[in-house]
């Protein structure tokens, strides 16, 4: 069975979606470090308008494997991490989600990832179009606001310089771009779960799925 977890950036839907996986012993499939991972190289060579062909050349070079411990991405063999969460590479990695063939790909790489398992699959899109026929499907949301405060700390955490009201800015603008997309808007699912986390702990956020999974297994 595929449960399908949406959300906008930092509404703290990774967090409640590996817990899950765990929870459920089975992968957890990250969508998202795709199109960082892709964001993350273009940048590094320097590319700030990519194009369908040259994405697409880079997605042939990465390697996908989800486990419930969390989706490793591997770029020629090297695991990609704390380098993929930059505002840099979070804004090319927005744009590198407008290209429809690039985004179409990548969506049939991830069906065929997980044909015929049970996973926890978490994104953007993957209740709606990833994996529109999956039976449970949830979108976790907060406030700008609040999203801000949390990547904020997030990047302090990690050592790294922060300023909240850039970090405000590049969420509203990646909310606004997303969800204007000529293809593949931004939304949640016509049958998703809409749960808002903005004064929520991630604890009682994974209660309230688990209780909609058992419901739905009564």
């Amino acid at each position: 069975m595929i449960i399908t977890i949406d959300g906008p950036a930092a509404s703290g839907k990774s967090t409640v979606a590996k817990r899950l996986a765990q929870e459920l012993k089975v992968p957890y499939l990250e969508t998202g470090l795709i199109y960082r991972a892709v964001g993350y190289l273009l940048s590094a060579k320097g590319v700030q308008n990519p194009d369908d062909e040259r994405a697409l050349r880079l997605l042939s070079e990465l390697e996908i494997e989800p486990s419930p411990e969390g989706t490793k991405v591997l770029w020629k063999g090297k695991k990609l991490g704390s380098e993929l969460y930059t505002e840099e590479v979070g804004r090319l990695a927005s744009r590198v989600a407008t290209l429809p063939r690039f985004r179409e790909k990548v969506n049939e790489t991830f069906r065929e990832l997980l044909k015929g398992k049970s996973a926890v699959v978490e994104g953007r899109d993957a209740g709606t179009y990833i994996f529109p026929d999956a039976p449970l499907k949830f979108f976790i949301t907060a406030s700008p606001q609040e999203r801000a405060k949390r990547r904020y700390r997030q990047l302090v955490n990690q050592g790294k310089d922060a300023d909240y009201e850039e970090i405000l800015k590049a969420i509203m603008e990646r909310d606004e771009r997303d969800r204007n997309r000529p293809k593949y808007p931004f939304r949640p699912a016509p049958d998703a779960v809409v749960i808002d986390t903005t004064h929520k702990e991630a604890e009682e956020v994974l209660e309230e799925v688990l209780e909609r999974l058992n419901e739905a297994s009564s």
